[in-house]
């Protein structure tokens, strides 16, 4: 080989050298974009898994409150409290004092109480602090699920917001 066959391909290699170096920052250009794009999904992600963690734990609020009444005519004196207490309810919801204090997916609590309108009927109160401005948005998901049964909580009377507030009855 003579020696100016060895610059040229001397040459050659130092300019698919600079092509590489492009092809690597076109390619970490796209992760860091795709890193972004996840970032940004992760407030959407972690409202949807909230909200199915919140419907779960509403609906095993309900079927331990109704095994709570046993033989008892209504729901008269009902309470989260007592209702951990029969040992119907897990853990993760009642917390460790059995009040349901800081245990929803929202960092709010949990409350039961007799219906004021029925004692036939009770009602399952939540908070959302940690995420107030998706309370309309969460009624409007639990609103199916209530005594009602209702298309969405404007105009249903089983479900009520007040604040940061969500008053479900079943």
């Amino acid at each position: 080989m003579t020696s100016t066959m060895k610059q040229r391909t001397h040459r050659l290699g130092r300019k698919q050298a600079g092509a590489a170096i492009m092809d690597n920052l076109i390619a970490v250009g796209f992760v860091a974009l795709a890193i972004v794009f996840i970032f940004a999904q992760v407030p959407k992600l972690q409202y949807q898994w909230n909200k199915v963690q919140f419907q779960s734990q509403t609906s095993e609020i309900v079927q331990a409150t109704v095994a709570w009444k046993k033989s008892r005519p209504n729901f008269d004196a009902v309470s989260l409290n007592k209702v951990c207490l029969d040992g119907e309810l897990s853990h993760s919801i009642c917390g460790t004092a059995n009040d349901g204090k800081a245990t929803n997916p929202f960092g709010g609590d949990w409350s039961v109480t007799v219906n004021t309108g029925s004692k036939g009927l009770f009602d399952v109160k939540a908070t959302l602090p940690s995420d107030a401005g998706r309370v309309v948005s969460l009624s409007n998901t639990m609103s199916a699920a209530t005594r009602g049964n209702c298309i969405e909580a404007t105009g249903c009377s089983t479900i009520k917001v007040a604040g940061t507030a969500l008053t479900m009855t079943f």
